[in-house]
């Protein structure tokens, strides 16, 4: 949750308060959420996730009513990718792993999956709750 500072402009508790909101960056680089997008358009959960240097054969998608799994894996490095940022790294290899918990209930035998341009988009149809009734 986000406090803006100027609710807590005036009084006995500003100092903690600026404390408090400076410690949000502190740790900021380390404890970011991957480059991950989650949205709902007209009943359907789509998912974005940026995964450069990455090919559809590398990605494994697993999916149940409540979260989604995806595990990225390349075998080997390539020449190019010598200088990097950022590298995880798993026996040998470049794994990248999410566990996303879904903000709604979906459906997972309806996920279809597009890799384009090093962007990951999954779509899933969010999942009704109950049944419809006629009226006779």
């Amino acid at each position: 949750m986000y406090f803006s500072r100027d609710v807590f402009r005036i009084g006995p508790f500003k100092p903690l308060i600026d404390i408090f909101l400076g410690v949000k960056t502190l740790f900021h680089p380390y404890f970011t959420e991957k480059d991950v997008w989650i949205d709902e358009e007209d009943g359907t959960v789509i998912i974005k996730i940026v995964l450069p240097g990455f090919k559809k054969e590398h990605i494994e998608i697993r999916a149940d009513e409540e979260e989604i799994y995806v595990k990225a894996e390349k075998p080997t490095v390539d020449e190019f990718e010598k200088h990097y940022w950022r590298r995880y790294l798993e026996n040998g290899k470049i794994v990248i792993k999410w566990r996303i918990s879904m903000p709604i209930t979906i459906e997972p035998n309806s996920g279809k999956a597009k890799m384009d341009a090093g962007i990951l988009t999954i779509k899933f149809r969010k999942k009704m709750k109950g049944e419809k009734v006629t009226i006779d």
